[in-house]
């Protein structure tokens, strides 16, 4: 491992003693240039843990002055008119990593987006904020910029936009939704690309894709059908371009700096990377550095252009290897090469963040969304796994970056060896990798995208292209229809007659008096009123929403990058993708499904309690009443293999499912929306909102972390009746995604014997049917330890709920939840 101090010059020394740096032509050799890659990258990491971000506000002078200078413009081609001023006039710099781009113009950089959503800016400018890497700097001036542009935008963004719309068209508006903790809106947050196509792109190199564009704008007769079609390939012409631009500012930045230094490496390496930078994106790389940094600047256009969670590089050393193999066969590549150039890549990755205001904040904690898929099945129905994917676990191993994340795309035929690296990056403690079921995976695209005439050749190739969703990579576009919603707030709902009892609000439904119900199914019916009603208004509400967006901020980009929108001429919002990831996140559905059955075993089943005595304790917060919190808590729970408390779970989210295809809307037709069925730390931001529920739990405490996880503490029976009832609580096809955390003491895990055991864990959930398990493998001792002195583990990382973070800069209510999590071991 090098050294983290040490010059590049005495790095090269001990790396390759007594041979020269330099090649015949005077370039570096490969030994040479991958021992600086590994030197700059641990220097960045390094920085990357003590840096505070900063809000960069250098974009939003360019937002203003195009939005005044283009106004006419139609949507699309306004907004590739500002992705092009950002590209031309950015502020640059070259820092020492050789992988050259970065999102802002200053290190750990942060840019806002008021054009979707500005309330935040106004409402919070003045408070905290904090990311993935920590807090957040912004400086009196940056502010005042901030303000004056949210304020611009204040009747023109995407937020402003879709609720005047609803408002109009509907006569709801979503804020005292949010407000209760019931919902969470989607236009005023930026959100990742989930996939793009990489691959063709990479291979193809964008002056070719720039030549097809030019020639499907010139076919096109100017007709009033074609109207919207020739504005969007204007777009992608702008937006290619302004990228091919943008790389050669880089390579002349890069030969400046290589006249003023008078390092002679420093100065080889330069003009290295100015010879890159003017052949890709533009040109097809000529080997693997070519094609790494052709990547990551696809992926910087991408995320310049719209920041925000998911933006997955998906099986990124699947499609890469054939520039490593070629390599390796003619130029004397390695695998130590490879690492080196991933470590430069992983690093850059984990500097992006992103920062929307304190809702955003709670439910993502700065979540990025970048996951590298590894494994899954070729187009044949065969491994698909490649050299290069040991390779990227080789590399996490050793760098224990948050970002990238590292999903396997698990199957039977994976290879002893491959899983057991995987099971070796799991003993980092990082929470990485998640592991996913392949089958079923092709199982739900097929059902989903039936009506559109999907493949099985398109099914084996879906990847997991966020948190827990997964879509047909380079093909399937990541749009929400709504936020979030709360199924626990809906419990709370159902028992004070549609008004929540924490603001005073009614958002709910009129079901009656809870007092006055007789049985058990009169508390579901109205739970399942209030999940109804939920979904009549956010489902309309989303519908306009994305309008909303297609309206405000439609992007040519990375439509262009999605399978289909170059082909059909239409942006992403207009229907131009092969496939849609639309969907809606569900949370919370473990508590309400422990809230029914605390008040059926409670109230119907041994009449401990009368339904007006719970009633009272939960308003009380359970103060007061400390046995009937006693009762709640110890009645029966999900996790611990009870059949009749693992079927109720299931009616819970089955009939959440039919409730929420039963509103009818369908804003991309054939591609419908669904449900996905995940936390983040969406469960900690409701559990704020939330008050006391049946289930025990007291008021602002976390809600149950992912969508099938155990609440903390509730798993008495070990890991085999836990998954046996996380498989079964889902149905994995119909919805998007399901969740599924443990926590293991290290213990369990050492050895070959801990290994084997926990392989045989997971291909038990998968034969089972489960979708997805991930894992902490720490101790709660080592957790509170941090929690007390967060200076001594600032590298001490944990798994949330599909992603990994800095255990010491989550909020306190996700570090006690995390804490709170069942230690596990395989003697139970």
């Amino acid at each position: 491992m090098p050294v983290p101090n040490a010059s590049p010059e005495a790095l090269l020394v001990s790396s390759i003693p007594g041979l020269s740096p330099f090649r015949a032509d005077g370039k570096l050799t490969n030994a040479a240039q991958s021992a600086r890659c590994a030197e700059a990258a641990s220097r960045a990491k390094e920085f990357l843990l003590d840096a505070p971000q900063k809000i960069d506000t250098e974009r939003l002078t360019h937002l203003l002055d195009v939005y005044r200078e283009y106004a006419q413009e139609p949507t699309v081609v306004l907004r590739a008119r500002v992705f092009e001023r950002v590209l031309q006039k950015k502020t640059l710099y070259i820092d020492d990593n050789p992988l050259v781009g970065t999102v802002t113009s200053k290190p750990a950089g942060v840019y806002p987006y008021p054009e979707w959503g500005s309330e935040w800016i106004l409402r919070e400018a003045d408070q905290p904020m904090v990311s993935h890497l920590g807090e957040v700097e912004l400086s009196d001036e940056e502010r005042a910029t901030l303000i004056e542009t949210a304020k611009y935008f204040q009747t023109r963004s995407a937020e402003a936009r879709a609720r005047e719309l609803s408002r109009e068209l509907h006569g709801f508006d979503p804020r005292d939704s949010v407000a209760a903790g019931l919902i969470t809106e989607t236009a005023p947050y930026t959100i990742g690309s989930g996939t793009l196509d990489y691959a063709t792109f990479i291979r193809r190199g964008l002056g070719d894709i720039i030549r097809e564009t030019e020639g499907r704008l010139k076919a096109l007769p100017l007709t009033q059908d074609n109207a919207s079609k020739i504005d969007f390939y204007r777009a992608v012409l702008i937006s290619l371009n302004a990228l091919i631009h943008l790389a050669h500012r880089y390579a002349d930045l890069a030969d400046k700096l290589a006249g003023e230094t008078g390092d002679a490496v420093r100065r080889a390496e330069l003009l290295q990377i100015a010879e890159v930078c003017r052949h890709v994106p533009e040109n097809p790389p000529r080997n693997f550095r070519e094609a790494i940094q052709f990547w990551w600047f696809l992926h910087l256009g991408n995320q310049i252009e719209q920041s925000g969670c998911g933006s997955s590089p998906g099986r990124i050393g699947q499609y890469l290897d054939p520039w490593f193999q070629a390599d390796k066969l003619q130029n004397g590549f390695t695998r130590e090469d490879a690492q080196a150039w991933f470590k430069c890549l992983f690093v850059k990755i984990l500097e992006y963040g992103y920062y929307q205001g304190l809702i955003s904040a709670r439910t993502n904690s700065g979540h990025t969304g970048h996951t590298i898929n590894l494994g899954g099945f070729n187009a044949a129905g065969q491994d698909a796994t490649t050299e290069l994917d040991y390779v990227l676990l080789d590399t996490q191993i050793e760098l224990q970056n948050i970002q990238p994340t590292i999903t396997i795309l698990y199957h039977d035929g994976l290879k002893e060896d491959f899983l057991l690296k995987a099971v070796e990056l799991e003993r980092t403690g990082l929470g990485q990798p998640q592991w996913m079921n392949t089958r079923l995976i092709i199982e739900r695209t097929l059902a989903r995208h039936a009506k559109v005439g999907v493949t099985i050749e398109d099914a084996r190739a879906s990847i997991n292209m966020s948190c827990v969703g997964t879509g047909v990579e380079g093909r399937t576009a990541f749009i929400h229809e709504g936020g979030t919603f709360n199924l626990a707030k809906c419990i709370e709902l159902a028992l004070h007659d549609g008004v929540d009892p924490g603001t005073g609000l009614f958002v709910g439904a009129r079901t009656g008096d809870a007092r006055a119900f007789k049985s058990f199914e009169d508390v579901y019916a109205a739970w399942l009123r209030q999940v109804d009603h939920l979904f009549n208004v956010q489902r309309a509400f989303g519908s306009v929403s994305t309008k909303a967006l297609g309206d405000t901020i439609a992007p040519a980009f990375r439509s262009a990058l999605y399978g289909g929108c170059l082909e059909r001429g239409k942006h992403v919002f207009d229907g131009g993708v092969d496939y849609y990831l639309y969907f809606v996140i569900s949370n919370a559905g473990i508590d309400a499904a422990n809230s029914l059955a605390a008040i059926k075993h409670l109230v119907f089943d041994t009449q401990r309690v009368t339904l007006g005595e719970l009633l009272d304790a939960v308003d009380a917060n359970f103060e007061g009443h400390e046995r009937i919190q006693t009762l709640c808590l110890n009645a029966p729970k999900h996790g611990n293999g009870d059949p009749e408390i693992d079927a109720l779970v299931r009616r819970v989210y089955d009939d959440a499912f039919k409730t929420f295809h039963a509103a009818g809307y369908s804003y991309f037709g054939d591609h419908i929306a669904n449900i996905e069925a995940y936390s983040l730390s969406i469960h900690n931001y409701y559990g704020l909102k939330t008050g006391a529920l049946p289930s025990g739990r007291q008021k602002g405490r976390p809600l149950t972390d992912g969508s099938v996880s155990a609440t903390p503490g509730t798993d008495k029976k070990g890991p085999l009746a836990l998954i046996q009832s996380a498989a079964q609580a889902v149905d994995a096809v119909k919805y998007g995604s399901n969740h599924f955390n443990m926590k293991f003491h290290p213990s369990a895990l050492s050895g070959i014997g801990g290994a084997r055991k926990l392989l045989s864990l997971i291909k038990t959930y998968m034969d089972a049917g489960g979708s997805h398990i991930q894992f902490n493998v720490v101790t709660s001792d080592t957790l509170r330890k941090a929690q007390a002195n967060p200076d001594a583990y600032k590298g001490l990382t944990v798994r949330v709920a599909g992603f990994s973070a800095y255990f010491t800069r989550l909020h306190k209510g996700v570090q006690d939840e995390i804490i709170a999590r069942t230690e596990l071991t395989f003697d139970c």
